[in-house]
């Protein structure tokens, strides 16, 4: 069975400054869009359909030297929004996906 990472939603358009630490996200069937910063920008960057949800984690609590059980509640929250308002969903890890 295929691991499940996160993923954009098809009906939702995003921009992100240069350095990453600012992404303002719309989900199309939204009326108003996210803006997410710093630590909140990080976790988006990081569901890009590659990671998991531990190695998401890790990642970041290796980026921003703390642990991840620290972390743990906080980057799962965000993703519950962002999940519950349809603006990211789960799919097949892409490498598995595509064989």
């Amino acid at each position: 069975m295929a691991e499940q990472v996160w993923r954009v939603g098809p009906d939702v358009a995003f921009v992100q400054s240069p350095d990453g630490g600012r992404v303002a996200v719309l989900n199309l069937e939204q009326e108003v869009p996210v803006i997410l910063v710093g630590t909140a920008a990080s976790v988006w960057n990081g569901l890009d359909g590659i990671r998991t949800e531990p190695e998401l984690i890790e990642e970041l609590a290796r980026d921003y030297g703390t642990d991840a059980s620290a972390i743990h509640g906080d980057v799962m929250g965000l993703i519950h929004d962002l999940s519950s308002s349809g603006t990211i969903e789960l799919s097949p890890r892409e490498s598995e996906a595509k064989q």
